[in-house]
């Protein structure tokens, strides 16, 4: 009986300590979690409110962002502005240049014993016409090159049609295909020779080069019309349907469908239109035509047919509703 009593005390014991063997490492585990978790629990709370503080400031970001790019905007808008602008003085020194220019040329006929008079004439003449309406340093004029590409070439230091006409095709060819691969199907082979043409004032000659061209590659079909003359036809407000003889002073939609009416249909019909026959369609036309006058219009009607748009309009300054005043 001794022995039972004694046998079953010391298998209470083993169980009692196996008991706290067992719990102790859970408690542990227990308190070393509920340790991690405050942790965890306060590490993910500066995390977000560090985010939060984040999430401010790039909103404050993309708000100053958004002004910034308000502001580019509009300054963007004034630099187009202010272009337009510019090129319009241009346009209008050019005239006045031509005007100056034949004034030049009248003194110099009525008094050729003045030699510097004529050297001036013959000086400014050089500069004058359609070339007088662009700076050297505006490359859109070159056909195959627009406003992306003209910021590229200046960028890379080809301000100029004049460093534009020195700047060989494999140096062309690495700026282009640096600047991406949407410029890789740009053939730049005349650039150089439209700048130097440029460059020289032989606007006749860079005309009928372009004229040649398709984006600037010798593509051998058929003329198209030059990038030169569209930009200047544009520039003075002109336009380049040779149908379109509203280009003249004087002539309105109305008396443009009566000379079409009577076969005249292009600038080259109505030059070739003598004034009489002009004044007669218009006599037979009614008290409503009456009081126009076509004296100018067969001068004007040629120099649209021959591109010479600085000259008609220097002509039209001097003309009031197609009559000289």
């Amino acid at each position: 009986m001794l022995t039972g009593n004694l046998l079953l005390h010391i298998e209470t014991n083993c169980w009692l300590w196996w008991l706290l063997g067992s719990l102790l490492p859970l408690l542990l585990g227990i308190a070393i979690g509920y340790l991690l978790f405050s942790k965890y629990r306060r590490l993910a709370a500066e995390l977000e409110a560090e985010r939060n503080q984040l999430k401010g400031e790039i909103a404050e970001w993309e708000k100053k962002y958004m002004e910034l790019k308000y502001q580019f905007d509009e300054a963007d808008k004034e630099r187009a502005r202010l272009k337009i602008s510019l090129q319009s003085c241009e346009a209008d020194k050019s005239v006045l240049q031509f005007k100056l220019d034949k004034a030049l040329a009248g003194e110099a006929d009525a008094n050729t014993a003045t030699p510097g008079v004529a050297l001036a004439a013959t000086a400014a003449g050089a500069t004058g016409g359609m070339g007088a309406l662009f700076t050297s340093d505006n490359l859109q004029i070159i056909e195959g090159i627009g406003p992306k590409i003209e910021e590229i070439l200046q960028a890379a230091g080809i301000k100029t049609w004049a460093d534009l006409a020195k700047t060989e095709f494999d140096k062309l060819r690495q700026i282009l295909d640096d600047a991406g691969p949407a410029y890789k199907i740009h053939n730049p082979a005349t650039w150089p020779q439209q700048a130097q043409l440029a460059a020289a004032g032989k606007w006749d000659e860079l005309v009928a080069l372009q004229k040649e061209l398709d984006a600037g590659e010798d593509t051998g079909g058929p003329e198209s019309p030059s990038k030169l003359e569209k930009m200047a036809v544009k520039l003075l407000g002109f336009s380049m349907n040779a149908s379109d003889l509203k280009v003249v002073e004087g002539i309105g939609p109305k008396i443009e469908e009566l000379l079409k009416d009577n076969g005249i249909r292009t600038w080259d019909e109505l030059a070739s239109t003598s004034v009489a026959r002009l004044q007669e369609i218009l006599a037979d036309a009614g008290d409503n035509f009456r009081l126009a006058d076509p004296g100018t219009w067969p001068e004007q009607a040629a120099l649209a047919a021959k591109g010479k748009w600085v000259e008609l309009k220097a002509l039209q300054d001097q003309l009031d509703g197609g009559k000289r005043v």
